[in-house]
């Protein structure tokens, strides 16, 4: 009985130390297949998430005349490196095509997010729904950079659009032939009898291709006589089209004249403002009627003639003569998914460092207090457009001006082609404007 207690212990503890082993084994085992367990990190890297897709911004950008074609693909550039995570396509379109265009991206429901837009066409996009006020969606700094005076999209209390370019228009004449530059047409006519000497000089640059996008030359000749296109009702509303007036009639009779007595290039009927420009930088143009961007194409050319500029001129006893004043805005559209993003577009755009060269290329007078500072701005062609900004006026706002627009150019192609009278012209193009506005 004792030596059967004595063993069972010692049993025991056999029992006990094969199991220690056992387990000891089992661990070491454990060990030896640990390294299979590092290779998990692997399947973790296959199951991660593909980065986020680039949000689209198109950015329909209107053709400057002076602004060089590299400036848009450098500010595309330059804007996706500091923000990897937008695609900015900017769809750069020539002015003569850019309405139309811009037309049929919205009828077909493909509006781009921004557009630039003639100021004009505000209240067409607005009477269609696809205006997005622009003010929630830009910074407070770039709304208090913008000069007050260039807010033409500004309708009650609510900006539409922001101002991109504002540019009265002048007189940009040969100082080289012409040493005073003249201040009335009439003046103009008669420089013109004087210096023509085609094919070598013509006295006055002209176009005449129609339609045009906007209604020049006409619009100079019709301001100059104090004329407008509509009158105004007493609740300050526009009522019947007034182009017929005695101001109108003035007005094409004149350049009727220029054309007919052979004071224009012989091709008036074939230009437009890029023919004309081109003929006036070759040097064989005495007086151009144009924006400021002039100066910019002249210098880029580095024409070897004097030039300058002065105020548009005007008729011999107009009551009121005024020039044009033409602006331009970006407008966002309310179909955009991307509005936050195409804020940080315009953000980026209206940067001094993008929006000085923008217009010293544009030729015309800053939009913003900082490019304003600029030195470049304080020279005599800036100092004439702001004076000539105190007397002018824009186009009509009224939502059938482009077809108001196409009308009058109508007009004056029977006229140069000598189908119909100034007056009787006129008085057509009058009756089928209040007909396409309803009165």
């Amino acid at each position: 009985m004792k030596k059967l207690l004595l063993w069972l212990p010692i049993g025991l503890l056999i029992v006990f130390m094969v199991a220690t082993f056992s387990l000891v084994g089992c661990r070491e085992a454990k060990e030896e297949v640990a390294p299979a367990e590092e290779e998990a990190p692997v399947e973790v890297e296959e199951t991660t998430a593909p980065p986020a897709e680039k949000k689209v911004v198109r950015f329909m950008w209107a053709e400057y005349d002076g602004v060089k074609p590299e400036y848009p693909k450098e500010l595309e550039k330059a804007f996706e490196a500091e923000n990897p995570n937008i695609d900015l396509q900017i769809i750069s379109t020539p002015w003569g095509e850019y309405e139309a265009r811009l037309n049929t991206f919205i009828a077909g429901g493909e509006a781009p997010d921004i557009a630039v837009i003639g100021t004009r066409w505000l209240l067409n996009y607005m009477d269609l729904g696809v205006v997005e006020p622009i003010e929630q969606w830009v910074s407070k700094e770039v709304l208090d950079d913008i000069i007050e005076a260039t807010m033409e999209a500004k309708i009650g209390d609510e900006l539409k659009a922001l101002p991109v370019a504002a540019g009265p228009r002048i007189m940009h004449y040969r100082s080289d032939i012409i040493p005073e530059p003249p201040k009335t047409f009439e003046e103009i006519k008669e420089i013109a009898k004087e210096v023509s000497n085609p094919p070598e000089m013509y006295g006055v640059g002209m176009i005449g291709k129609s339609p045009y996008v906007e209604l020049t030359e006409f619009v100079y000749y019709f301001y100059g006589a104090g004329g407008d296109f509509f009158e105004v009702r007493e609740d300050g509303t526009l009522g019947k089209c007034t182009v017929n007036s005695e101001a109108g009639v003035k007005a094409l009779t004149f350049m009727a004249s220029l054309v007919k007595e052979g004071l224009t290039q012989p091709t008036v009927l074939a230009d437009w403002r890029d023919e004309v420009q081109a003929l006036y930088i070759a040097g064989k143009i005495a007086v151009h009627l144009s924006g400021g961007f002039v100066e910019s194409l002249l210098i880029d050319a580095e024409v070897p003639f004097e030039y300058n500029c002065a105020l548009m001129p005007y008729f011999e006893g107009a009551k009121d003569p005024r020039t044009i004043v033409i602006t331009d805005s970006i407008q966002m559209f309310n179909t955009s998914k991307v509005k936050a993003e195409a804020g940080e577009v315009l953000g980026f755009f209206y940067q001094p460092e993008w929006r000085i060269p923008f217009d010293k290329q544009t030729g015309f007078p800053p939009v913003t207090k900082s490019a304003a500072e600029d030195e470049y701005f304080q020279k005599h062609i800036y100092k004439v457009m702001v004076e000539a900004m105190s007397k002018s006026k824009g186009w009509p706002l009224v939502i059938e001006w482009p077809r108001a627009n196409d009308i009058i150019w109508e007009a004056i192609g029977k006229v140069f082609v000598e189908d119909a009278d100034p007056k009787t012209a006129l008085d057509e193009a009058a009756r089928r404007i209040d007909e396409e506005r309803g009165i």
